[in-house]
């Protein structure tokens, strides 16, 4: 402990020395202190906003500006915080039957659908 007190010791003196080889700060006249301040204003030529270019077959708004894979054209991201015993399970079922997880949850929310009675999505 006292090799480490030392060290923190001679480090703050070094620094203290350091500090007071410094040249102190110009004075400033009292005369030049009351003057007036000059001032530089310096404008800037304006910016044009420039939008970036959007594929002519893109159908996303120009505003998001993220790549997106063309898989994902028309798709949309639904995201949940489950218990992990709902991702193995998938994974099992994955693993037994070689379906995609997307393929998957699409097709549980088929089922859901179907026993809900509301309009069951066909397609991928």
């Amino acid at each position: 402990m006292s090799k480490n007190l030392k060290a923190l010791q001679q480090a703050l003196n070094t620094a203290t020395n350091t500090a007071a080889q410094r040249p102190s700060p110009r004075r400033v006249p009292a005369a030049a202190a009351k003057a007036a301040p000059v001032e530089t204003v310096v404008k800037a030529p304006p910016v044009a906003a420039v939008e970036p270019p959007v594929p002519a077959n893109s159908s996303r708004p120009p505003s998001q500006g993220s790549y997106m894979a063309p898989s994902r054209e028309g798709k949309t991201n639904i995201t949940a915080y489950l218990s992990p015993d709902f991702k193995s399970s998938l994974r099992l079922i994955q693993a037994r039957t070689g379906k995609s997880l997307q393929t998957l949850i699409a097709e549980a929310l088929n089922d859901m659908f179907g026993k809900y009675d509301v309009p069951v999505v066909r397609g991928d």
